[in-house]
């Protein structure tokens, strides 16, 4: 898969490069990994692993010993940007999830050192492109996916569940009134994950997008829309073959400051 990478939503179907959530510190995903599990697949194929769950002060000597383990590790996808003190910057992928809209901060971020970046993918095709002829960075997006739309350390599903006194699952679908969207509530040990039910892709502009790393996340997908992804990720035509949201790719909603005034009167 050339530059496609993979998040597994299990442990059988795994191409040449993946995207592995550890264990104990990763959020959201469906199968966690391993500190052995993942040297043993890095044997074998390009291993990155990504770390996105929010760390407190008592998580750093922890998580500082499992990285020391890993071994052949490509690249390190972080939210804390803490964790950039005993990372190889080379090796450090910016993954500041819904933060990095524009190229003036990809290109500030290169002058950090920091030359790998996963941009926003709540940009529309014209930005991402923008993105794409402005920087020299290394980019990455999440190409296919159901999006993560918030993230809490709370346990926001067992809080309503003993103030209602009713038991419900820790994965939830629900249908949000105000904007007529179907979520999906997800809680962990970690906290609790909110996502579109839909299923984000770029496919259709796959010829527009030649310089960004493209990372397919199956998390949340039923077998189904699994196998179909797996065997149409380079398909432009994907939509014909699985229901696709690609509102935001067509529809501008990151603004700046200046950009808004006189939109009200």
């Amino acid at each position: 898969m050339d530059k496609y990478f993979l998040i597994p939503n299990n442990k059988n179907d795994l191409t040449d490069n993946l995207i592995l959530p550890i264990e104990n510190y990763s959020i959201g995903f469906d199968v966690y990994f391993k500190v052995e599990e993942i040297n043993a697949l890095a044997k074998e194929k390009n291993v990155s692993v990504i770390i996105n769950r929010f760390m407190h002060k008592t998580d750093i000597e922890n998580i500082k010993s499992v990285i020391e383990k890993l071994e052949n590790i490509a690249y390190y996808f972080i939210e804390d940007m803490g964790l950039t003190y005993f990372l190889p910057k080379e090796k450090v992928v910016i993954t500041q999830n819904h933060i990095i809209n524009n190229y003036e901060s990809v290109n500030y971020f290169k002058t950090l050192g920091y030359e790998n970046v996963l941009i926003n993918n709540d940009l529309t095709i014209e930005e991402l492109k923008e993105i794409e002829e402005k920087t020299e960075s290394n980019l990455f997006m999440y190409y296919i996916g159901k999006n993560n739309l918030m993230y809490s350390k709370r346990h926001l599903i067992t809080s309503y569940s003993d103030y209602k006194g009713i038991n419900l699952e820790n994965k939830k679908e629900i249908d949000e009134k105000m904007s007529g969207y179907k979520l999906l509530i997800k809680e962990e040990k970690c906290g609790t994950c909110i996502f579109n039910h839909s299923i984000y892709s770029a496919n259709k502009y796959l010829k527009e997008l030649n310089n960004i790393n493209k990372i397919i996340n199956l998390s949340n997908m039923t077998k189904e829309e699994t196998e179909i992804i797996l065997n149409n990720y380079d398909n432009e035509n994907l939509s014909e073959l699985i229901e696709i949201d690609d509102y935001f790719l067509i529809n501008k909603i990151a603004y700046k400051v200046g950009d808004l005034n006189g939109r009200n009167s």
